[in-house]
């Protein structure tokens, strides 16, 4: 079964974090991960915060976002996301951005592995709730 993977959860994928094994483990499986493509710049502002901040050398950061086009199945262009991904966002009163991941995973009927607890939270009593996993939350075997 294909997985969307989040932005919250590939900047794991290099830095060190109680959750990042878990995150590794994605990339352990047999399973196809997808994300929009607009996940590389994610996750290039989220290392930069964290090298500026002194956590990551700048060359550890470049080796996150480098890692992900090679881990992920496909990237998905943002141009047959954005019209469902405003939709959502307007339902849930939550970023474009975020939904979009949602998006992607209502359209392929792929579980979104995210560690974005509010959004995660925004999906409660929704359509994309079934759609919506925590990493880590044990709904989701790797």
């Amino acid at each position: 079964m294909t997985l969307v993977v989040d932005a919250s959860v590939a900047v794991l994928w290099g830095v060190e974090d109680p959750m990042a094994e878990t995150a590794e483990s994605l990339l352990l499986s047999s399973r196809p991960l997808i994300a929009p493509d607009f996940i590389l710049i994610e996750v290039a502002n989220a290392v930069w915060k964290i090298a500026r901040r002194g956590g990551i050398q700048a060359v550890q950061a470049e080796g996150v976002v480098e890692r992900i086009p090679r881990a992920l199945t496909e990237l998905v262009p943002p141009n047959v996301l954005w019209s469902r991904a405003l939709g959502i966002a307007r339902q849930l009163d939550h970023p474009v951005y975020d939904c979009a991941y949602l998006a992607l995973a209502e359209s392929r009927g792929a579980p979104l592995v995210t560690l974005d607890k509010r959004l995660h939270a925004r999906t409660r009593s929704t359509p994309w709730e079934a759609l919506t996993v925590l990493l880590g939350g044990g709904t989701v075997a790797v």
